[in-house]
């Protein structure tokens, strides 16, 4: 069968490469260190679109068969799956401010060459980069309507997305593109996820920081974890170059890096730097910038912040198409479909499931309002699971992670939950099944709260908390509360995990991913002696285990070693 993610360059009226014979690549619009964007059309819908192709990895190490060719080549594989993956989640959004994704695979060029590729919106209007270099702030600074305008809009995108667990890591000028009408659109969502080492960063990422310095929070300056709080602070740069043309921090020649800056450094007032900005504003800002994610408002507090300001009628009208207040002037009529499923607890249909209402569901004790897939031998909302059906559901599902399909996976999970199982104790079963794929989907809010409810319910039953169940519920709910920001409830879970294992049982590479975790909630809660001694210990077991095989972890956990070294 024919991947249909995969296709190759043929035969067309012109030599011009053609995307699945469809999306034809007309020409070079920019590129940066990992992709390449073009213009070019949909010659089936016939509109222009926007492509984005993934760089080639560049010249492999080693010999072909050799361990260091063999390890780069699973790590393509494993970045073009998740490249492939995580612009699918972005493209489920479904936000005006957010480019419409229209299409995604891999495309083997006439080299041989397997490249990645993402079609999307092709966008109108001008950068927030090249606004502010336009605007001369001396003597006609930007308005304040238009900057929290701008601010708003932003913080209306991420507060969308946040609530899906994904963070951008990357928000600057030049990745907002405010379009003709004043809407502003979020860029490169896919791109930076892709760049992006889960917060905190995996084993061979644990120095690799993501982002643009000048608007870089403290945490991503350090290689720490990473939250929705690391896209607050660098909205907070944002607002701050809107309303001043400056940037929060500048290099001296001090001998001062621009990461000790923003580690440790107090961010000036905006209004040091323009005195006619509303003290509201200015403090806003600075909350933004506050060194610990934590104390940092959320992006709907800054949206309803800077909201008003934003709708704040003009004091002459203005013909500006690119006007970014015109959006709160004259609201957009525009509300996403995930929004309706959201107000009304109902998911939205998908195709071979049917919805059912609250009446319906009400005959299922403390299920809700569910999807239930029908037309999948057994599985129904009138009869529980035998044993042989939850065994048959089982394997399908993890056929499904293993295609790199969670979304799926997660569906068929949540309707044999829903139905239940005759067995209660292979009910519990499947919740934990579904409690991992959650956590593998990236959906870490409801892995971490389902997760613990697994444990809990698993001890219930006089589960030991060495049993198997009992540490798989722990290490995801460690990792996944570590990822959404909440590192108290992390390192709880991720020591019980440790405190239980059995490390002659448990595999290695996990046991050094929670170590590993566990020390970064050790720093971002504060305990730096204690992280470093964690860090240090982990150290030592990667260079006993792996030796030579761990020089580049070693090398990163050095530099994270010496830091915390140099701030006790």
């Amino acid at each position: 069968m024919t991947d249909p993610f995969t296709t190759t360059t043929s035969d067309s009226l012109d030599d011009r490469i053609r995307l699945v014979g469809r999306y034809r690549i007309d020409g070079l619009l920019g590129s940066g260190g990992m992709s390449e964007v073009f213009y070019g059309y949909d010659e089936r819908l016939d509109r222009p679109v926007a492509i984005k192709l993934l760089r080639p990895p560049g010249n492999p190490p080693g010999q072909p068969g050799s361990a260091e060719r063999i390890a780069f080549e699973e790590q393509q594989a494993i970045n073009e799956k998740r490249f492939l993956r995580e612009i699918r989640t972005t493209a489920s959004l479904d936000h005006p401010g957010i480019p419409a994704v229209f299409d995604t695979g891999v495309h083997t060029f006439p080299d041989g060459s397997r490249r990645v590729w993402l079609v999307m919106q092709l966008l109108r209007g001008s950068t927030v980069q090249q606004l502010i270099e336009d605007t001369d702030y001396d003597t006609a600074p930007l308005g304040i309507a238009r900057a929290a305008g701008i601010g708003a809009q932003v913080a209306a995108v991420l507060d969308r997305v946040h609530a899906v667990d994904v963070v951008h890591r990357d928000i600057k000028p030049d990745n907002l593109i405010v379009m003709p009408g004043g809407l502003v659109k979020v860029l490169d969502f896919g791109i930076a996820i892709l760049r992006g080492a889960d917060a905190p960063p995996r084993l061979t990422q644990v120095d690799h920081t993501i982002g643009t310095p000048d608007y870089m929070s403290p945490e991503q300056h350090l290689g720490s974890v990473i939250t929705p709080g690391s896209d607050i602070y660098s909205l907070g740069c944002l607002l701050f170059g809107l309303l001043t043309g400056d940037r929060v921090f500048y290099v001296t020649g001090s001998g001062v890096s621009l990461r000790e800056l923003h580690v440790k450094a107090d961010p000036p007032l905006v209004t040091s730097l323009r005195p006619d900005v509303p003290t509201e504003l200015a403090e806003l800002v600075n909350a933004m910038l506050a060194k610990d994610f934590r104390t940092r408002p959320t992006a709907v507090d800054a949206y309803h912040a800077l909201a008003p300001w934003a709708a704040a009628p003009p004091a002459t009208p203005s013909s500006d198409a690119l006007d970014p207040t015109q959006p709160f002037r004259n609201p957009l009529l525009v509300i996403p479909r995930q929004t309706i499923a959201a107000a009304g607890s109902v998911p939205a249909p998908r195709p071979g499931i049917a919805v059912v209402g609250e009446s319906a569901a009400s005959t299922l004790p403390g299920a809700g309002p569910l999807a239930i897939q029908l037309a999948r031998p057994g599985l129904s909302a009138a009869a529980q699971l035998s044993d042989t059906a939850v065994d048959e559901l089982l394997a399908e599902v993890a056929e499904l992670v293993d295609a790199d399909r969670p979304a799926e996976a997660i569906d068929l999970l949540e309707a044999a939950v829903a139905a239940g199982a005759q067995d209660p104790a292979r009910g519990l079963e499947l919740r934990r099944f579904l409690a991992e794929t959650l956590y593998l989907a990236d959906r870490f809010t409801r892995a971490a709260a389902l997760n613990d409810a697994v444990r809990a319910e698993c001890l219930r039953y006089h589960l030991k908390f060495s049993d198997p169940w009992v540490l798989d519920c722990s290490y995801y709910a460690g990792l996944a509360y570590a990822r959404i920001g909440d590192p108290e409830k992390a390192l709880d879970r991720l020591r019980a995990y440790l405190d239980n294992a059995d490390a002659a049982k448990e595999e290695h590479l996990r046991l050094l991913e929670a170590r590993r975790t566990a020390a970064f909630m050790l720093a971002a809660t504060g305990q730096s002696a204690a992280a470093l001694a964690a860090f240090k210990d982990l150290r030592r077991a990667l260079a006993t285990t792996y030796g030579s095989g761990a020089s580049g972890e070693l090398q990163n956990l050095d530099k994270i070693i010496t830091r915390l070294g140099r701030g006790l």
